[in-house]
């Protein structure tokens, strides 16, 4: 490695070629560094205290305890840039000081909830705290986020390449097993920023998954900690949680506060007395106050506090006041970024306003707004910045403009959206990281909030897969319910693509639990339904697929009898069915019968039970025969089952292939317990519930009741490894009963 040296005859080559990246603030020139002599330096520096600390090492201490495991690249959120720090040092002091394990700030918007959650990461990147590293995540003051950030968390600090994705669809208790049980083995802080539409407002608690979290991440053994940021206050009687309420900054803060805006003395102790006291020490108020005298010619602190004494004070009078002072050039910025759906990159942005602002501009309106502390800037190491608004700017930019007149610029930022995903094009699936397929879900956001219906219908519906299959329900089933909260039903329902994303909805919301959702939107979208036509059919699958979810069977049986009854009587072309859905209904209602000469469909049984045929490659096929057989008390024939689709499931590349293998190992075992071979059932439990732990807690611990319950029978040694690879050997030889038990021995 060497230092790129230029005379004075190239250098104006030099800058010519790097200008651009230059001015897009990708290039960052530097002088006077020799990397033959820096690095050298630097590596001996690193090994002086590598010896050192060898050396102060006594040979009767304890050994330094290895890293904690480290957090995988996958990025998080980011929290904002704090430029200007000014008191908080009691609440600051609080985190410093507590052993608390989850902490709670909460106060009104524009308080500095963010901005002390910020500060505190910021303590810990310099090794300040006992913490070594940080995750935020942003909840956007909505409900239905939670989830999905959790398992975005899991999915970054899982070291191996675990199928996180199957926790989708899975209880709350078993993404907060995962995630506590993660948390466990690293000194992390965990920010849930603007929770707010988790917050029971009367008992001042969390509710759902966010109050599960709270209280089993408290209880644990963790040696992380979560902060969590809200505007509603909530506590908890635990002594592993405290609250830190924000309230106004103090006339001190206050006067601390424009000295570092506007300079020390520059400013009369009773001019800021009286801004104080009108602001009631609001901290986002006073900032903007302080920004706008220390920064923009002509402005005084005076003039500010008259416009105050006129009635026009609050951030919304305030920000009203700004904006009729900005340029075009910079209010085109705001409402381009007012549109956009998360932060985004200097790039991006250009792209938006590339229409109506050249670059040249449009990096001078960004580097204004930012200096008046309109916009936000979000920093990451080795990562370019991105940009933001601050809520209540947001907000404000949002309500000036009507509907129709923002459609425009959401057009513009759908425009960038739609070549983002055009970029990504084939490699949509499963194993995209959520911030990329979050791109789909926020497109179908933006259509939805500029009325383009048919659009985001077909944005979900090409999003399904990747984002349900990935373990993101919870992302599909919220912009999902937008849509057809804020539409109306009868022209929705008239547009391609209504049914089917309708459909997923619903079987989203039943995966989360969510059944009285579901009853609602079931129960409207039977209202679009007028009369007994295909679409009537759907209904009836649809609604049968949620009983049976709920094990409601009989009613499950009902509903799906009524749409399989239609179709087969009526002879309709259309793609709806119930068949499969009557058929689970029945196999779990207690007609296995039935529910085989369903799934069996044209396939004999006599093949399909015969151990040396492989000409039938559908693994659920075979497993939902074996579990009608199972049921039916046939239990050599469905072992026969179980194993050749086992044996498919191991080189199968589906997202459900995980789930799949830890059913067949599991109804393999009740099949072996039943037939009074406990040892052999024991080593598939084990096998299960190691599979399972990896994305299912709450089936594992089904398997390790199972392995109790036999292990009070029997004495056998708990090694793992030793039993993936003998239930591994008897899956690839399609072993039965008999050739078990002999090599068992």
């Amino acid at each position: 490695m060497g230092v790129l040296r230029t005379g004075p005859a190239d250098q104006s080559v030099l800058n010519r070629v790097l200008r651009p990246g230059v001015d897009r603030n990708r290039v960052t020139y530097y002088v006077g560094i020799d990397c033959n002599t820096f690095f050298p330096e630097l590596l001996g520096r690193w090994k002086s205290e590598i010896q050192k600390s060898v050396v102060a090492i006594s040979p009767l201490e304890e050994p330094p305890q290895p890293p904690p495991v480290r957090l995988r690249s996958t990025e998080s959120d980011r929290p904002p840039h704090v430029e200007v720090w000014v008191g908080r040092e009691a609440e600051v002091r609080a985190l410093e000081a507590t052993s608390a394990k989850v902490v709670i700030v909460s106060g009104i918007g524009g308080q500095g909830k963010s901005t002390l959650a910020a500060h505190y990461l910021r303590l810990v990147s310099e090794g300040a705290t006992q913490f070594t590293q940080w995750d935020w995540r942003d909840c956007k003051e909505e409900g239905d986020r939670i989830r999905t950030q959790l398992l975005a968390a899991i999915e970054r600090m899982s070291s191996d390449n675990f199928m996180y994705e199957k926790l989708g669809s899975a209880p709350d208790a078993d993404i907060v097993d995962t995630f506590v049980r993660l948390s466990e083995k690293t000194r992390t802080v965990f920010v849930l920023d603007n929770v707010d539409g988790y917050v029971d407002l009367v008992d001042e608690v969390f509710v759902g998954i966010l109050d599960r979290l709270v209280r089993e991440f408290a209880r644990s053994a963790t040696r992380s900690r979560i902060i969590i940021t809200c505007r509603p206050r909530a506590r908890y009687d635990l002594i592993s949680v405290i609250t830190i309420p924000l309230s106004g900054l103090s006339l001190e803060e206050t006067t601390e506060l424009f000295g570092q805006r506007v300079g020390v003395g520059k400013t009369s102790l009773s001019e800021l007395a009286e801004v104080h006291a009108s602001t009631e020490g609001h901290a986002f108020w006073l900032d903007m106050i302080a920004v706008q005298v220390g920064r923009v010619p002509g402005v005084t602190l005076a003039s500010m506090i008259d416009e105050i004494r006129r009635g026009r004070g609050g951030p919304t009078g305030l920000l009203s006041s700004i904006w009729k002072t900005l340029v075009e050039r910079e209010k085109v910025v705001l409402r381009a970024m007012a549109e956009t759906m998360r932060p985004e990159s200097q790039d991006l942005i250009a792209e938006v306003v590339s229409g109506k602002l050249n670059f040249k501009n449009f990096q001078r309106a960004l580097r204004s707004l930012v200096n008046l502390n309109l916009v936000l800037v979000k920093t990451e190491r080795n990562s370019a910045d991105v940009f933001d608004l601050h809520p209540l700017v947001r907000q404000f930019v949002r309500a000036t403009f009507a509907r129709p007149d923002r459609v425009g610029f959401i057009k513009i930022v759908l425009v960038q959206y739609s070549n983002i995903i055009n970029g990504i094009g084939a490699a949509l699936g499963v194993h995209l990281p959520f911030s990329m397929l979050e791109r789909w879900s926020q497109k179908a956001e933006l259509e939805i909030e500029a009325g383009l219906l048919s659009e985001a219908l077909a944005t979900l519906a090409a999003a399904e897969n990747a984002l349900v299959g990935a373990g993101y329900t919870e992302e599909f089933v919220r912009v999902a319910r937008k849509l057809f909260q804020k539409s109306n039903w009868p022209t929705l329902s008239s547009l391609p693509q209504f049914d089917g994303v309708w459909a997923a909805m619903i079987d989203g919301m039943s995966d989360l639990e969510e059944f009285d959702d579901a009853d609602d939107m079931l129960r409207q979208y039977g209202t679009t339904v007028s009369a007994k036509t295909a679409r009537y059919i759907n209904y009836c699958d649809v609604r049968a697929y949620h009983l049976w979810k709920r094990q409601q069977f009989e009613e499950a049986i009902e509903w799906a009898t009524k749409g399989d009854d239609l179709k087969r009587d009526t002879h309709v072309d259309t793609p709806y069915d119930c068949a499969h859905t009557l058929a689970l209904a029945r196999r779990d209602g207690g007609d296995p019968q039935a529910a085989l000469e369903y799934f069996l469909g044209n396939e004999n049984l006599e093949k399909v039970i015969d151990r040396n045929d492989a000409s039938i490659d559908n693994a659920p096929l075979l497993g939902n025969v074996g579990r009608c057989l199972q049921f039916m008390g046939r239990l050599d024939d469905s072992l026969v089952c179980f194993m050749k689709s086992a044996k498919m499931l191991e080189t199968a590349g589906t997202s459900d292939r995980l789930s799949n293998q830890g059913y067949a190992r599991q109804w393999i075992g009740e099949v072996l317990e039943k037939k009074g071979l406990d040892r052999a059932a024991l080593l598939f439990f084990r096998d299960a519930e190691v599979l399972l732990s990896r994305a299912f807690p709450g089936r594992a611990r089904e398997m390790r009741q199972a392995i109790d319950k036999l292990g009070k029978k029997l004495d056998l040694a708990n090694d793992d490894a030793s039993d993936a690879r003998r239930v591994a050997r008897w899956i690839q030889k399609g072993a039965d009963a008999a050739t078990i038990s002999a090599d068992l021995g």
